[in-house]
């Protein structure tokens, strides 16, 4: 089943985030790598200088475009949340009781993070870039049931330690394909299952910083996922896709 989310046009336009995101994940694993977007390299380096520049700025423009209007931001922030409040519920539903723990990678300064933690008694937050941690630590610091920490989701190993594992806006940042699978390999391993929202259409083409691809082929990383219900989200131009993928179950103990 899909349901559509459709933002008042004139309130989210088809402006949005096309090269912005929270993201917990390192978009390069070597020197360098080739984004295909004809914009040449991206280099480590300049990945981790990006996020710490990006963290330097107000409000929610630290993890949204910095050209788009205040409302614009806040809008999306908020219509995102209920699009995640309402696939975490469908998650409890599934599993036919509350949810014990999730794992949120890439919190970025936190914006999504209130959500997840009203619907999980335990939450994980992690995030690559100690700025916008120290961030998402200071807007939450009267949730008790958050843990935060620094990494990246692709270097941990957590097998079948949460319910819930959510990605929103992450993976579009990973640019290096080993470190893609492996992101998606550690998402899957971790949980259950896994509420991820990705772009599969910009109005505004995609900067160096961004590649698209469609949840077929997130689907096809997250091995032997399925798909149990979508939402398509529409910024006016922009599309989105949030779905609910169900995990298969893995006995072997490896991440």
């Amino acid at each position: 089943m899909t349901t559509q989310y459709i933002a008042d046009a004139g309130v989210i336009s088809g402006d949005l985030m096309d090269t912005d995101s929270d993201t917990g994940i390192n978009p390069s694993a070597g020197s360098g790598i080739n984004t295909g977007t004809g914009t040449g390299t991206v280099t480590a380096e300049a990945v981790a200088a990006e996020w710490r520049r990006r963290a330097g700025r107000p409000g929610l423009a630290r993890v949204m475009r910095a050209s788009q209007p205040a409302e614009l931001n806040a809008g999306v922030t908020e219509l995102t949340r209920r699009v995640l409040a309402d696939l975490l519920d469908r998650a409890a539903a599934a599993e036919g009781r509350p949810l014990r723990s999730v794992l949120e990678a890439g919190c970025g300064i936190g914006r999504l993070t209130p959500v997840i933690a009203a619907h999980a008694d335990r939450v994980v937050a992690l995030d690559m870039t100690p700025p916008m941690l120290d961030a998402a630590q200071s807007a939450c610091a009267g949730l008790s049931n958050v843990e935060f920490q620094a990494g990246r989701v692709e270097d941990a190993c957590w097998h079948g330690e949460f319910d819930v594992a959510v990605s929103v806006w992450v993976l579009m940042h990973v640019l290096d394909e080993d470190r893609l699978r492996a992101a998606c390999q550690a998402l899957a391993t971790s949980s259950r299952y896994v509420v991820l929202v990705e772009y599969d259409h910009a109005h505004v083409p995609v900067s160096r910083w961004s590649r698209l691809r469609t949840l077929v082929e997130y689907q096809a990383l997250l091995a032997g996922a399925e798909v149990v219900t979508t939402r398509r989200i529409d910024y006016g131009g922009d599309r989105s896709t949030a779905a609910l993928l169900r995990c298969p179950t893995r006995g072997d103990g490896q991440c």
